[in-house]
Parts: structure tokens; sequence; C-alpha cells
């Protein structure tokens, strides 16, 4: 007979389970669980595309601004690597931030719920039972990853503060939860309307998207 596993410690406290604060109960089955990767939280919450971009837009402006104002070549290349210095420094801190923020981040399946554990500074888990949830969509881009938003029932609030970056557009009141940036979307949506549909009593819209460029609102239902 095999004993029961004991909790691990971890940094965000004794976890039965990795990403869930205690055993599931009988009956309940892990289904899926996963993470956010990290360059999706860089390119789709921090931008860092667009950050690259402004700095080399301002590399570039400062370096002709030099130019035309009859500076040296090396006065101004080194104007230019100045700022480009301070852009990598800028960049490299927000990869290290959406490393940190997908290591701390699991999300979770089980046959009844979603289990959100989020959180770098204040770790919390957040779990939202298949009853709770009115609707959702999948985001999915051509590469495979996508996103997954939920929309709760009215009665069923959950903190934007402590929710973010895992929410869905910029409703304060009425946050959205989301997987976000996770891989291979299409499939794990799936697993979650199928979990969903199975589920005894859970009422849920269903529906799927295509790639993220050919969507015109965003919305698709998970089938």
């Amino acid at each position: 007979m095999s004993k029961p596993s004991r909790p691990r410690l971890t940094e965000h406290g004794l976890e039965p389970v990795r990403g869930l604060p205690e055993a599931l109960p009988p009956g309940e089955v892990l289904l899926w669980q996963g993470a956010p990767v990290w360059t999706e939280i860089a390119q789709r919450v921090f931008l860092m595309r667009w950050v690259i971009g402004y700095f080399l837009f301002l590399a570039s402006w400062d370096f002709m601004s030099a130019a035309f104002r009859g500076e040296s070549i090396l006065a101004a290349i080194g104007s230019a690597a100045l700022l480009l210095m301070v852009g990598g420094l800028a960049v490299g801190i927000l990869a290290l931030l959406a490393k940190i923020i997908a290591r701390s981040s699991v999300y979770s399946i089980t046959s009844r719920r979603l289990v959100l554990r989020v959180g770098v500074a204040l770790p919390i888990t957040i779990n939202i039972p298949f009853v709770a949830i009115a609707g959702a969509y999948l985001r999915n881009r051509k590469d495979g990853h996508g996103d997954i938003v939920l929309e709760l029932l009215p009665s069923h609030r959950i903190s934007w503060i402590a929710l973010w970056p895992h929410c869905g557009g910029w409703s304060f009141g009425r946050p959205k939860p989301m997987l976000r940036g996770i891989a291979d979307a299409a499939a794990i949506a799936e697993i979650l309307g199928n979990a969903v549909a199975t589920s005894a009593g859970a009422g849920i819209s269903r529906s799927v998207s295509g790639p993220e460029t050919a969507m015109s609102d965003g919305a698709t239902a998970m089938a």
C-alpha cells in the first residue's frame, strides 16, 4: 500500500500538489497543469517589441540629429549607443519580470474547477468552479500560443489587482480571469471545454477561434 504524498514546502507555502493549496477531494481529477510562456508575458503584457522599437527610434533620431548639427561621427555614435544601453537595460528588466511571473504562475484544470496560483510578492490561489463560469473564448495565435479568457457570473467576482496580469480586457469592475500565453492553447481549450461540458450542473457558452489575425472582435467559442 503506497503512502500518501507529503505536502511540499515551497516559496508559496505547503503544497500537497504543485499549484494547489490542498489535495484534491475524492472524485476530483487533475486534467491539465501548465504555466504561461515567459516570452508571451513579455510581448503581450510588457509590450517588449514596442519598447525595443521605441529605443531604436530614439537612438536613430539622436544619431541623425547629431549628424545634422555637425557633430563628429564618434560623438553621434556615442550618444546613440548610450540610448541603446539604456534601452537594453529596460528590456532586460522587463524580460526578468516576465520570467518571474511565468515561473510563479501555475494554471490547473480539474474535473470540477479551474485553479490559478498566481502572484509574485503576495502569491494567492484562486479557485473558479465551473458553475461560476458564464462563458469563455479562445484567442489563438499562429504559433500555437494563445489565451483562454473566462467570463464569470455576476454573483462571482475576483479582484483585478489579485488577477493581474492573468486577466483580459480593461474591465476593472468585472475582470475576466485568463489563462494567458499558454502553449498549445487550442488543445487546452478543448480540455477545459470537455471538462465543463461533463461537469454536473455546469453551463457554459462554448466556441473556438482561429488565429488572432483572423479575429475581428476577439470573441470565439471553445468547441
